[in-house]
């Protein structure tokens, strides 16, 4: 009887422990939101259709040049930028070509990939396809970005070299705010002793990207636009002659422009954004070097 009084006391404090400690956890992930949603365990299927709810509306329609994509994150889509400052809206003006901006916040490669399996083919066929990479793209191979994101998370795995989609978890551990900081921690704990093996994922997705797109658009280019604005970049220059080995194009921009774009001219205020990602400046050198460097 004592010893099942005393599994009983634990299981309590372990319960409580938990309880806490989710709670804290969730309160973390709200803290950069200034709207969170309430707390709940429901997550919604992860569908195309739930995906392009968050993308920016294509523009330029109105022009008849082959048009260009762009895929990414909240960098690629514009975090805190009203449309005519995003690098989609400044791309179509100065190139006057249609750009569909498929970019979503939060989400990585894996998303790219998922949507170029996935979505209706685009016509005219695109010149050029874009994705606006940022050293946080590797993370979330593996861990969610977003922790309060209510749709479920995509993963895919390595089977053999090909990437096979690993559908939509459905979990406990990727619904509980903890795990999210668990594998969070676990991941910077891991990340440098496997960063060889990182770059070998990263690597196979973008060539898968690249084999995505090749079967959808046979001519069109893809170019993966290096956009890092603080710390060593993953990408460097023998991963991006590695990447070229495979006919992917690789632009370090912070290389080109000096790092120029690191610096707070450049960048979102900390008062409107936490992450300081590119402003409107930013987007105009960007988009003003793609269309002179890629004769678009």
């Amino acid at each position: 009887m004592k010893t099942v009084k005393i599994l009983a006391v634990n299981l309590i404090i372990l319960l409580a422990f938990s309880c806490v400690a989710e709670f804290l956890a969730y309160k973390e992930a709200c803290s950069y939101f200034k709207n969170p949603p309430a707390y709940s365990l429901k997550k919604e299927d992860y569908t195309l259709e739930n995906l392009k709810n968050n993308m920016r509306e294509p523009v330029g329609l109105e022009y008849k040049k082959a048009p260009v994509l762009i895929y990414g994150c909240s960098y690629a889509y514009g975090f805190a930028l009203n449309e005519k400052d995003s690098f989609g809206y400044k791309l179509s003006k100065l190139s006057k070509r249609p750009v569909y901006n498929f970019a979503v916040s939060s989400k990585g490669l894996q998303d790219a990939l998922f949507l170029l399996q996935n979505d209706e083919k685009i016509k005219p066929e695109p010149k050029y396809v874009f994705y606006v990479f940022i050293n946080d793209h590797v993370r979330r191979m593996f861990v969610n970005c977003n922790k309060i994101d209510n749709i479920k998370y995509l993963t895919y795995k390595n089977k053999n070299g090909v990437l096979v989609q690993n559908g939509n978890k459905s979990a406990l551990s990727e619904r509980f705010y903890i795990f999210g900081v668990i594998k969070n921690v676990s991941y910077h704990l891991l990340k440098k002793p496997l960063n060889k093996q990182l770059y070998v994922l990263v690597k196979l997705y973008f060539v898968s990207i690249n084999n995505e797109i090749h079967k959808k658009y046979p001519d069109a280019k893809f170019v993966v636009l290096d956009y890092e604005n603080g710390g060593k970049p993953f990408l460097n220059d023998e991963r991006i002659k590695d990447l070229q080995t495979e006919g992917i194009e690789v632009v370090s921009l912070n290389k080109v422009f000096d790092n120029k774009l690191k610096t707070d001219e450049y960048r979102n205020s900390a008062q409107e954004d936490v992450f300081r990602h590119p402003n409107s400046k930013a987007w105009d050198l960007v988009a003003k070097f793609i269309v002179k460097e890629f004769d678009l």
